[in-house]
């Protein structure tokens, strides 16, 4: 039998059980709550952060889609900007005479039926092409018989010339020269019969078969603007002149250009002029050609380009009392040719930038240049074409045809120097 303190002893023992139970019961409670606590922190953290991530996901989103809104419309902007300069922007180049000498006419395959002479402007074609408008002076008349083709003195060129300067993407062609009567009357008809047939969409200049087309005057459209083209030469060659009708050739004669100019400026919004006149292998302008320039100056032609010395002549904008500019050029010398004297082998190409502001409309002139051109050849390897100069080589100056015909240095620094001195003219055409 258990005595009392026995008893007591196992009464003790039980409390202590019952307490520690249950001091472990609520640790073990504190202990869920404090992870009960802890888990819903982090839960509330990580929810926290998931929605900052994702707001500050969301965000960068949006930010990055207004970034590229914004580098979008910039672009498009820029493009529309360049696109609106592109249309409000025209590059006109001109280039000098087509002279075509012997050998350069009988440098196609002439056992062919139709002869091809894209050689003689393949290394050009680009810079003419890439233009929106080019011009040339055709000096030698077309035959279109090839029995009828010959050189010096009376020219005498095959259609397929024409050909290749389409080619070469020409869009209009000056014929007033003193050699467009070399072949009398049937030259100039057939030559216009030719334009007219083969290549329609040319500006042909200078010559006509009848009073009603001579009191036309020609124009030519790019990118909405209106340009004007005239053409005069002072001399014609091969008489009799009584044999040549006054329509058929547009001489330069005062009246009939003021009247012309007068009759162009009311159609279009811009007047070209290109005039055969000077003295021919003149390094600069004569008094005939100054005169002439100061006439079309004070009627309001715009760009005046000139032929005939067969040389390379500087360029300036020359400006009027009433304060109306016009850009000269006194010469672009030879375009192709075979003649002897070197400093006849050095020709130019007119390049003009024309802008017309996209508010008043109003055109001018933003840039002029002048880039040296050289006609090559070599009779012994059939080679006939043109250079810039930029692209001609010491290689190809020592190989040229020249050096059997003169003996004037020819060599890239003399063509180099040529140029240089060309830029340094001052014809001090003003009073």
């Amino acid at each position: 039998m258990d005595t009392p303190n026995t008893q007591n002893n196992t009464s003790r023992m039980r409390e202590s059980r019952k307490l520690e139970q249950k001091r472990k019961r609520q640790q073990q409670v504190r202990r869920q709550k404090i992870f009960l606590a802890c888990s819903c922190l982090i839960l509330t953290a990580g929810i926290g952060l998931f929605v900052t991530l994702h707001h500050n996901h969301q965000r960068a989103a949006a930010q990055e889609a207004e970034l590229r809104k914004q580098i979008k419309q910039k672009q498009e902007a820029e493009l529309q900007k360049q696109q609106e300069l592109e249309n409000n922007t025209i590059h006109f180049v001109a280039v000098g005479d087509n002279l075509i000498h012997q050998g350069i006419y009988e440098s196609a395959d002439t056992t062919q039926t139709v002869w091809n002479y894209d050689h003689l402007y393949e290394h050009i074609r680009d810079d003419i092409s890439a233009a929106d408008l080019a011009a040339v002076n055709e000096e030698s008349i077309f035959v279109s018989d090839h029995a009828n083709i010959s050189s010096y003195p009376a020219f005498g060129a095959p259609v397929e010339i024409g050909d290749a300067l389409v080619t070469a993407g020409f869009d209009i062609v000056e014929q007033a020269n003193n050699h467009v009567f070399d072949k009398g009357i049937t030259g100039i008809t057939d030559t216009i019969r030719y334009w007219e047939t083969s290549h329609p969409e040319v500006a042909l200049l200078g010559i006509h078969d009848s009073a009603e087309s001579a009191g036309e005057i020609t124009t030519i459209s790019c990118k909405d603007v209106t340009f004007s083209l005239l053409n005069y030469t002072t001399t014609v060659n091969n008489e009799p002149y009584d044999e040549l009708p006054d329509y058929a050739v547009d001489l330069l004669r005062t009246d009939q250009v003021i009247s012309d100019i007068k009759k162009a400026k009311e159609i279009s919004d811009m007047t070209i002029a290109f005039l055969h006149t000077g003295a021919e292998y003149s390094t600069e302008p004569d008094t005939e050609e100054k005169t002439f320039l100061q006439l079309l100056l004070h009627q309001g032609v715009d760009i005046a380009i000139c032929a005939h010395s067969h040389t390379l002549q500087n360029f300036e904008t020359l400006t009027d009392d009433s304060g109306h500019q016009m850009l000269v050029y006194y010469s672009l010398g030879n375009f192709i040719s075979t003649q002897k004297d070197p400093v006849c082998l050095l020709g130019g190409m007119a390049d003009i930038t024309i802008v017309r502001d996209p508010i008043s409309d109003a055109l001018s002139i933003r840039n002029a240049d002048l880039i040296p051109l050289v006609t090559h050849y070599n009779h012994d390897q059939n080679i006939y074409t043109v250079y810039k100069l930029s692209d001609y080589t010491d290689k190809l100056a020592a190989s040229h045809g020249v050096h059997a015909e003169s003996t004037e240095p020819f060599t890239l620094e003399t063509l180099q120097e040529q140029y240089k001195k060309v830029l340094t003219q001052d014809y001090h055409t003003l009073g």
